[in-house]
């Protein structure tokens, strides 16, 4: 019986043993990234109260716009219009009260800084992730870079993607929350190159594309060339940074953010795969360098575990301007998105709120 006993008190303590280990290991890895992504919190945008006599409420008067049937030929290019030194700078974001505390509003920035800038540089993709924490479903909107839209604090229309060549990601935060009516308060932001890195890291990328798709990816590829047919395939940083910017291949800029959409989808689906958290954050430590974001640690390990572990986690996607609510115009020769905008905010209210009459 005494042997009995001490068998059963061995086991039980080898159990307890156990479980202290797993728990001294998880608080380890846990730690390990709560510090890692404490220390992304160095440089970030402030977050500010709006000033009181702001010109977000007094937009100047819409230009006049020629509208053009037809897809202009010069849609998908990049105009830069000339810029006054004294227009560019490096906004805060303005303090938003939150719509619904449920939802988290993320605005996801892909920056496309070329050498010969010395500013910003163009936000070449756009995205906003907004998550809701209660239902655990998430959304994917991708604004259109031509845009037609007021620059606020600035006494100006422009495209959209130029709010960040004036103002930096707080600008662009703000152009978005006052013309949309969002509460956007975060941002991770990512150089265009990193998406290379990124997608190298991982081993590659997977995306299904078609055969116009594969030989436009061809066309610029430094690696080895794909099938030149519709299929799926583990494409390398390079080849997906290209599918990325790919405007030539029909839809214009509408193809262009469903490719973006796509890629984030894979990257998502690619971190699923990964159900090991020592896996994980082996990937996060690699990762984690190629991203600027002013989001705090807590709610980014929240946010990733909803992501990755939760098994009815659902992401949905679409794109502003909606369906049946832009035209294409021209202002000064140069081509651009004109949208409805009151609809446009009610449509993306709907969908990211469910707010609906």
């Amino acid at each position: 019986m005494k042997n009995e006993a001490k068998k059963k008190l061995s086991a039980g303590r080898i159990v307890l043993i156990a479980f202290a280990a797993i728990f001294v290991v998880g608080l380890g890895i846990f730690g390990y990234l709560y510090a890692k992504l404490s220390s992304m919190q160095e440089n970030i945008i402030p977050v500010t109260s709006k000033p009181t006599m702001q010109a977000l409420s007094t937009p100047a008067p819409v230009p006049s716009l020629t509208p053009i049937a037809g897809t202009p030929e010069d849609i998908g290019e990049d105009h830069d219009d000339p810029v006054e030194t004294d227009q560019i700078g490096e906004d805060p974001i303005y303090n938003t009260d939150a719509i619904d505390e449920a939802v988290i509003n993320i605005l996801i920035l892909g920056e496309d800084t070329r050498p010969t800038e010395t500013n910003a540089g163009r936000s070449d993709s756009m995205m906003l992730l907004s998550y809701n924490s209660e239902t655990n479903e998430a959304k994917l909107v991708s604004f259109l870079r031509d845009t037609y839209i007021y620059i606020p604090g600035r006494e100006r229309w422009n495209r959209i993607n130029t709010a960040y060549r004036f103002g930096g990601i707080g600008l662009t935060i703000n152009t978005i929350n006052e013309n949309f009516g969002l509460d956007i308060q975060y941002y991770i932001i990512t150089d265009f190159q990193n998406m290379v890195k990124i997608v190298d890291t991982l081993g590659g990328l997977e995306l299904r594309i078609t055969q116009k798709e594969a030989t436009y990816i061809n066309k610029y590829t430094q690696t080895e060339p794909l099938p030149e047919e519709e299929g799926t395939y583990v494409l390398t940083g390079e080849q997906v940074l290209i599918h990325c910017r790919n405007r030539r291949t029909g839809d214009g800029d509408w193809g262009r953010t469903r490719r973006q959409r796509q890629v984030m989808l894979a990257l998502f689906n690619r971190a699923k795969q990964e159900r090991n958290v020592s896996t994980l954050t082996s990937l996060a430590n690699q990762l984690l360098p190629y991203v600027r974001t002013n989001i705090d640690a807590t709610t980014l390990i929240q946010l990733g575990a909803d992501a990755v572990f939760s098994e009815n986690f659902t992401l949905e996607s679409g794109t502003v301007p909606f369906k049946d609510t832009w035209k294409y115009a021209s202002i000064d020769g140069k081509s651009v998105v004109t949208i409805d905008l009151e609809e446009n905010k009610e449509l993306l209210h709907d969908f990211l709120f469910g707010e609906s009459d």
